[in-house]
């Protein structure tokens, strides 16, 4: 699952930089992010190793920047894999979400997606704020991120949910 999750996020992160590299707001900023969708996914399905295989993923997008800056690289790999299933752990503390997703609605979904890309937004620009402070503009960064961030989480759970919906009507027509 870790593996699985980690060649996910980097295959879906290559693939909206070439197609969506028109979308970006500046670099590591997209207003239209779709591995978020896939964040959120995996997270909310696989837990704590989709966390971890999102993070070791970044690692490896962000090998080359490793050793001129590791503290940023790290804490951005741990922001990114860690920062929705922290959202996750904490929506089920207070009961705004089941933890097994049985009886999960579509608002559980949206507040879910709302809470993760303003979180992740907030997170990724401070890290960037704190390793760069001359160079980042984070209250200019986190609208664009944040935006990118839903509107990629929004697509990829709109997309499964129609799918599913086809899959389903497709089984019931079929018997």
């Amino acid at each position: 699952m870790v593996l699985a999750s980690a060649c996910l996020f980097v295959l879906t992160h290559r693939l909206n930089h070439s197609w969506l590299s028109t979308l970006e707001h500046s670099e590591g900023v997209s207003w239209l992010f779709v591995p978020a969708g896939f964040r959120v996914l995996l997270v909310l399905v696989l837990g704590w190793p989709a966390a971890l295989g999102i993070a070791l993923g970044n690692l490896w997008l962000d090998q080359t920047a490793l050793v001129a800056h590791p503290w940023q690289v790290l804490s951005t790999a741990l922001a990114s894999g860690f920062g929705p299933w922290l959202v996750r752990l904490g929506m089920e503390r207070v009961g705004l979400l089941e933890r097994d997703l049985r009886h999960c609605s579509g608002h559980d979904l949206v507040n879910f997606v709302l809470l993760y890309a303003a979180t992740n937004a907030l997170l990724h620009q401070a890290i960037r704020w704190l390793s760069h402070p001359g160079q980042s503009q984070p209250w200019i960064d986190v609208w664009p991120m944040f935006m990118g961030d839903l509107n990629g989480a929004l697509l990829v759970l709109g997309a499964l949910w129609l799918a599913l919906r086809y899959i389903g009507s497709w089984r019931r027509n079929r018997t």
